[in-house]
């Protein structure tokens, strides 16, 4: 893919300030994701923007086919929100089809998500994914491991793959035809020794011909969501907790993963610390959590 490409789009300066948030992460820095050391072929830079806590544990891999069925999508979409509402990061490819709709039901829900480009972040492809690219990176995190003003290739699409199932505990693969991407990265999950589910489809449907296959390779059925609830080893009750959306919502996540004052909030999650206090405060006006003299931050009770 190059940049004479229709579907190639650089993304600008007027992308505003988060498009300055960007950082590369050597294997050797601290925050660089664990689980991607277990790869064979591990990244030696990855570049991100967003908050790291989009990438913790637990997460799940949702990927399939760019031409999916109007079945496909509903899975998906199913799937995704589902992990959402139970805590677990959504983690996906931004690509057409199934990709974009796993990440579009997670942020729906107030939820963790990741992207794992085939570009360099400050690139877009396709296109028309711009705006769910840029509303990640406020609300999730991008991540490749590609540099700065490198548009991708062909061959950068099915390599990123690696790192979609490196950084999920479990895949799922939704709809994929023969010689599928999405085939891809359950192959580097198997190999890594995760969990992988794949939805059934009709047999004479083409877009479930490789994921149908999948079967044959150790992959699980999954005959219902909560399958992959229970593999993640979260509690399959109704979630409790806060409907929240946007900045309240990532200040929400940093709190309940062990942020206890405005300094690791602001950490967590890439903000300067007025931003952070400004956040917290509308969260205390709501209820939803309240500040003692030394500045620790509590969650109220009942929440």
């Amino acid at each position: 893919m190059r940049s004479s490409s229709p579907e190639y789009v650089p993304v600008s300066a007027e992308s505003g300030a988060n498009a300055n948030a960007m950082r590369a992460l050597s294997a050797d820095d601290a925050e660089y994701p664990a689980s991607l050391r277990e790869l064979r072929d591990v990244p030696a830079t990855i570049y991100v923007r967003g908050s790291l806590l989009a990438a913790a544990s637990p997460a799940v891999a949702i990927v399939g086919t760019r031409n999916a069925t109007n079945y496909g999508l509903r899975v998906a979409r199913a799937i995704a929100g589902l992990c959402a509402r139970h805590g677990a990061s959504v983690i996906s490819g931004l690509a057409r089809g199934i990709d974009v709709e796993a990440h579009r039901a997670a942020l729906a829900e107030g939820g963790r998500t990741v992207a794992v480009l085939g570009t360099a972040i400050d690139h877009c492809y396709p296109k028309s994914h711009r705006e769910w690219q840029e509303r990640i990176a406020r609300e999730g995190l991008l991540v490749s491991e590609h540099a700065p003003g490198d548009p991708g290739h062909a061959g950068s699409f099915p390599r990123r793959n690696r790192i979609i199932a490196a950084l999920a505990q479990v895949t799922v693969v939704v709809e994929a035809p023969e010689n599928s991407g999405a085939l891809i990265t359950a192959e580097h999950a198997l190999a890594l020794g995760r969990t992988v589910f794949v939805v059934p489809n009709a047999i004479d449907v083409p877009q479930a011909r490789g994921s149908n296959a999948l079967v044959r390779l150790q992959a699980n059925l999954l005959c219902d969501p909560i399958e992959i609830i229970h593999a993640l080893n979260l509690d399959a009750a109704p979630p409790r907790g806060p409907v929240l959306t946007d900045d309240a919502a990532l200040c929400w996540d940093a709190i309940v993963h062990g942020a206890q004052d405005v300094a690791a909030i602001a950490r967590h999650v890439g903000w300067a610390p007025r931003k952070a206090t400004a956040v917290l405060a509308l969260l205390e006006i709501d209820g939803l959590v309240t500040v003692d003299n030394t500045g620790m931050v509590h969650q109220a009770v009942g929440v």
